[in-house]
This record gives structure tokens, sequence and C-alpha cells, in this order.
């Protein structure tokens, strides 16, 4: 199909160029949120491995973890305030910076969200094959490509069918991890409460809280993914600003009451015990609750927190892909949705493409387990933390450039900065030196030298589009229809 064809195809109908308007609520914005930071898997993958750091005080790491996201995800919700749009990230930077920097976090925002597909599936993959208790490589593959099938009806129905199976999965998932603290803790502690964890005094000292923090920091990724349904949510100048803040204080709270629970149900040397032996520490807790069966429990709380996991970020990745495609950046034929659904299919392909590709890639010098999962979580950490950046610079810029007599130096200046120090921070703590002094290379040099090279040739692409007049000027000066998220901006 050619270039002009596909334009001509555009301009013909405009049901082909537009999302579903006023499909969301604020409660369907906030979903999309949850289910990326993923609740049951945050404690899961993350929160054990904070005990042997800081002993019982994991609820404090993170309280001071969601403070340091606050910042971050003020300044998303500014901007959605002001300008919502599906592009987000790279709609605000081409705005407020340049078009090539626009185009080059577009594409950035794209990987970051993007890779949590490849990422997903090899953790899916790793529990159900630990649910029906098999090792075999073919087995693993199966449920890797069986779960990405499953979902692709589900992503392609459009985005209300996604969201009402998101609000299933994510109920489904607090429950259990709700569940299994509960139990375990009266199983345990005979009913005990301790203030202990919530005290800073058990954490050793600063150097052990932070590679805690950096895993606490880390959990909140993914809450800016509501901005990417700007477009079909209603009234989104004053609902995705709440469902991005509300997203944030809900599930962190709801983290430091189960950390709680959890670390008043067991010494912290019970969960140490379990990661000696290779294992994730919420085994422990679930033995505590359901014995031999807690194996089970966990692993079907696992498979389906994934799977959301895996609907909401297509979600995600594809709306960044349709607004850029839509404004003549990318391949115009990312700009046109599905005339019944309302979905950008073409880029629903691409993100899927992208995502068997990159598994297939990671998997031929990983091997089919869990370790392409961890080599792929260190590319999205990386891309995430390049596009909180322009995002904290954006907030700042907009006021001064077109809403002077509204700036303020602690909305506008002093909690963005903070949010550009944090990232700073754990972009070198979190992914440079840790990963560079990891003692095997593929798994840490070696995925140093990926991003980076991945983030240099984001940066050509970038700069070689942005000549093209027609895709620099179309990343300016886009002004949709005058019911839009950027109407009336003028730049």
């Amino acid at each position: 199909m050619s270039s002009e064809s596909v334009t001509q195809t555009a301009g013909s109908s405009g049901a082909e160029k537009s999302l579903r308007r006023n499909a969301l609520g604020l409660m369907g914005a906030m979903i999309l949120g949850v289910v990326i930071m993923a609740p049951s898997l945050a404690i899961f993958t993350n929160w054990g491995f904070m005990i042997p750091h800081v002993g019982r005080a994991t609820a404090v790491v993170f309280l001071v973890s969601m403070v340091m996201a606050l910042p971050t995800a003020y300044s998303y919700a500014v901007l959605s305030g002001r300008m919502p749009s599906s592009g987000s990230a790279y709609k605000w930077a081409a705005h407020l910076i340049s078009p090539k920097v626009g185009i080059f976090i577009g594409l950035c925002a794209t990987l970051y969200y993007a890779a949590i597909i490849p990422y997903d599936m090899p953790a899916i993959a790793l529990l159900g094959s630990d649910l029906v208790r098999s090792t075999s490589p073919l087995v693993f593959g199966i449920i890797l490509f069986g779960s990405l099938l499953l979902a692709l009806p589900i992503i392609f129905r459009g985005i209300s069918v996604s969201i009402e199976t998101s609000y299933i999965l994510v109920a489904l998932e607090i429950l259990i991890l709700t569940v299994i603290a509960v139990v375990a803790w009266f199983a345990a502690t005979h009913h005990q409460v301790s203030a202990a964890p919530l005290n800073p005094a058990h954490i050793p000292s600063v150097s052990a809280l932070v590679p805690a923090l950096v895993l606490g920091v880390l959990s909140f990724t993914g809450f800016d993914a509501i901005s990417t349904v700007a477009e079909e949510t209603r009234t989104p100048r004053k609902l995705i600003p709440r469902a991005t803040i509300l997203s944030i204080i809900l599930v962190g709270l709801y983290w430091i009451v189960i950390s709680v629970v959890l670390s008043d149900a067991l010494p912290p040397s019970a969960y140490v015990k379990v990661i000696a032996s290779g294992g994730f520490p919420l085994a422990a807790a679930a033995s505590a609750a359901f014995g031999t069966a807690g194996r089970d429990v966990i692993d079907i709380m696992g498979l389906e927190a994934s799977f959301g996991l895996l609907i909401a970020a297509a979600v995600g990745s594809t709306r960044i892909m349709f607004a850029m495609g839509r404004d003549g950046v990318l391949d115009r034929r990312l700009g046109l949705v599905h005339p019944r659904f309302r979905v950008p299919w073409h880029a629903i392909g691409v993100v899927i493409g992208f995502a068997i590709i990159a598994d297939i890639l990671v998997s031929f010098f990983q091997g089919m387990n869990y370790n392409v999962a961890l080599w792929l979580s260190n590319m999205i950490v990386f891309f995430a933390l390049v596009t909180y950046l322009a995002i904290n610079i954006c907030n700042p810029v907009y006021f001064r450039r077109y809403a002077r007599d509204e700036f303020n130096w602690l909305r506008n200046a002093v909690i963005p900065l903070f949010g550009v120090v944090v990232t700073v921070y754990f972009f070198y703590k979190g992914f440079f030196q840790g990963l560079w002094d990891t003692p095997v290379f593929k798994n840490g040099r070696l995925v140093v030298l990926v991003a980076v090279a991945a983030l240099a040739l984001a940066a050509v692409a970038a700069t070689w589009i942005g000549r093209r007049r027609e895709a620099a000027e179309a990343a300016r000066e886009y002004v949709p229809e005058s019911d839009s998220p950027t109407a009336g901006l003028q730049v």
C-alpha cells in the first residue's frame, strides 16, 4: 500500500483518524496506570528483595519511594491538564522544546511501553510453567507466545474492552495478595500487631537504604501510561491529572499496608531464606498461609496480574505511536484506527511484531527462561527514566513560555527540579552503576551497551525525521478540532 493511498484513505474517513472519544471516566483512566504498576507483582518481585537491605522496614521504603515518584507524577498531571493528548510525552516535548526532541522522546516513550510486552511474556511463561510443574523449554515457549494470542482479541476489541478486562484482573490480583498477607499474618503472629515495619530506625544505614529505594521507586514506573488515553477519556483536562495522582497514592498506600502485614507475619530471616534458595520471598508468606498450595496460589496471582499488564502495555505503547503516525512523523498508517473498534490496529501490529522479535533475540543468548524478562526489565527502566527526565523539564518550560502569570516557583520549578534530581540519581545508581558492576557481562554491561546504542539510534532517527520539513511542521503545528485536547494551544 503506497504512502499516497494511505493518506487518501485517512482523509476520506474521519473515523479512521480518531480514537473512541469519551470511552473512559476517572476510574477507567486510573486503572490503566494501576495495572501497569501491578500491585501484586511489585510485592512478588520487588518487596521481598528489599528485606536483605532494610529488614522489616519495607513500608518505610515504599513511603519514601512514593514521595520521590510524586514530583514526576505531578509534572505529568500538570501537562495532561494543559495539553492532554494521546501522544503525551512526544507531543509535549515537540511543542515545548523542539520537534526533533519531541520525536526523540516519542521514540523513547514508545520503546519504554513496548518493551513491557516482551518483558511480561517470559514472566507469564515462567509462572505458567511452574503452575504445571514443567521445566521444558517447549512448554515455556508455548505459554510465552500463547499468552500473546490470548491477549490480542482483547486488545483489538477496543479501549473499553481492554479496560473492563483490566478492572477484573487488577481486582483479582489485589484480592489474592490481600488474602495471602492476611491469612499468613493470622497463621504466624497470633494477631499481634507491630509498628516495626514503619520505624525508620530499623534501617541499618543510608547505604543500605539506597538499593531498597531503587526497587521502591522502580515499582511506581508505569503510572504515566494514563496520559496516553487522554483522547479517549471524558473531560481529560480534569480527569487525567486526577487519575495520575490518585493511581500513585492509592497503589502506594496499598503497598505500605501490605508490606506492614507481611513484615509482621514472618521475621526477615524467613524471607531471606527463600531468597537464598533462589525463590521469591512472597512464597514464604504463601506457604505460611496455604501450605504446599501456596505455590499454586502465587502462580495464579502472578499469571493474571501479568496478563493484565500485557494488555495495559499494549494500550500505552500504541497510543504514542498512533499520535506520531497521525502527525506524519512515522508512517501515516500508524495514525489510522480500525473503523469498527477504533483502535490503532497498524500500531498494535508493529508493537506485537516488536515483542516477538525482542523475545526471540534475547532468548537466543539467554535461553528460554526468566532471564529474558530480567534483561528486558532493565531496558524498560532505561527508557522510562529518559522519558521522565524530559517531562520534568517540560513542566517549567510550559509556564515560562505560555503561562508566565501562572508560574509558581514551588509547583513549576522546585517540584520538577526534584523530579529531575531523583531521575538522574536513579539513572546512575539503578541502571549504570548497578548493571556495570554486575559480574556476568551479558546480564550487566551488555544491557548498558545495548541501551545506549538504542538511545543513540533513536537520536539519529529523530534528527533524520526532524529534517524532513513536513514531519517537523506536523509535530510543531498540529492542532486538532476545537474539542480536542490541545485545542487553543498556540505554538
